[in-house]
């Protein structure tokens, strides 16, 4: 493994567990806001988001080599100021985890490297999935209003999503 493939896949742990914090923070700010059950949607992102970096971690050590793990920067939440904004702002969060996905793609192809190619088409699968999420739980909010019985309704939706534990490339007991 080149030492540009082992940075980039070192630097997308980081991200992973970025977005498992940001997820994290976001859940603690709904939940403050007593809408509990897209707080319960945002612990399930930050469990996976752990998850997923968990997949490049056990990526690089099924490959030989150490992960190397660095500080968490703390989430800006300043813009979160609504439900509508703590989606907009998860959506605008997982287009660039996206484009990061997709830089490690680019990269296992220039480098040749293909058991990373092979790796990566699960995450550039789920993004695709993360993306439609996030969107179409925006454009509720946008369609409801944000406010009132419908809020709750949607609340109450996202309160019945389940956690199903999955690391990428790892089979989980």
């Amino acid at each position: 493994m080149t030492d540009k493939i082992k940075t980039i896949l070192n630097a997308q742990i980081q991200e992973e567990l970025y977005s498992a914090n940001l997820y994290l923070a976001l859940a603690g700010r709904l939940e403050a806001w007593n809408l509990k059950g897209m707080a319960n949607w945002m612990h399930i992102q930050e469990q996976e988001e752990r998850n997923h970096a968990l997949g490049f971690f056990y990526f690089l050590l099924n490959r030989g080599e150490e992960p190397v793990l660095s500080a968490i920067a703390q989430p800006d939440l300043s813009a979160a100021t609504d439900a509508s904004a703590v989606f907009a702002l998860s959506l605008n969060h997982e287009q660039h985890i996206s484009a990061c996905i997709h830089a490690i793609y680019e990269a296992a192809k220039e480098e040749k490297d293909y058991a990373l190619e092979s790796f990566i088409r699960w995450y550039i699968d789920e993004q695709v999935e993360e993306e439609a999420n996030a969107t179409e739980i925006k454009e509720k909010l946008k369609l409801i209003g944000g406010t009132g019985p419908s809020l709750y309704m949607l609340d109450q939706e996202l309160g019945a999503r389940a956690y199903v534990a999955f690391i990428p490339g790892k089979t989980v007991a």
